[in-house]
């Protein structure tokens, strides 16, 4: 069964010292792959899943910062009828220019995926919010998708560190 991955394009929040609230355009390109289904029951299916990317965040009081992204988690499908849901949770890590890592826990759905900012390195140390994404599948295959985040505008709170 195909499980719908979430793009990972965790946003970042570039507020000084105080957590302030600022509008923020992601977009990107990714690809997931995914291990074999194993079935949970005659209507349920669960995939491992690793997801890589080149993500741009654009920041009205930063500009445009790029990140090499890597998640990895586990999803589940669940079929009644025609329908299937996919839920997921998992782990992701963006790597900025300078190396430094901001790190956030990842909710998926089919076609979103919820990043909850927990901290990095460097400048990311104190990066806290959420960002909810929607994606855009450019292909799919049993166990290897691919897509962008080709318009979404996402709000986000954070703290960080110079």
């Amino acid at each position: 069964m195909k499980i719908g991955v979430m793009l990972f394009g965790c946003s970042v929040l570039l507020a000084s010292a105080v957590a302030s609230a600022e509008p923020v355009i992601l977009s990107s390109g990714w690809t997931a792959d995914f291990s074999p289904s194993i079935a949970e029951g005659a209507n349920r299916s669960t995939a491992v899943f690793q997801l890589r990317g080149s993500y741009r965040v654009s920041l009205p009081s930063k500009g445009d910062v790029f990140f090499d992204t890597t998640c990895v988690g586990i999803e589940t499908d669940t079929t009644v009828g025609k329908d299937v849901t996919a839920k997921g949770t998992g782990r992701c890590e963006m790597k900025d220019k300078d190396g430094d890592k901001l790190l956030s826990a990842i909710d998926t759905v089919y076609d979103g995926i919820t990043f909850t900012l927990q901290g990095g390195t460097g400048k990311w140390k104190a990066a806290t919010g959420q960002l909810v994404s929607r994606e855009v599948f450019t292909s799919q295959a049993d166990t290897r998708w691919t897509g962008s985040v080709p318009y979404p505008h996402l709000t986000l709170s954070a703290n960080h560190t110079s």
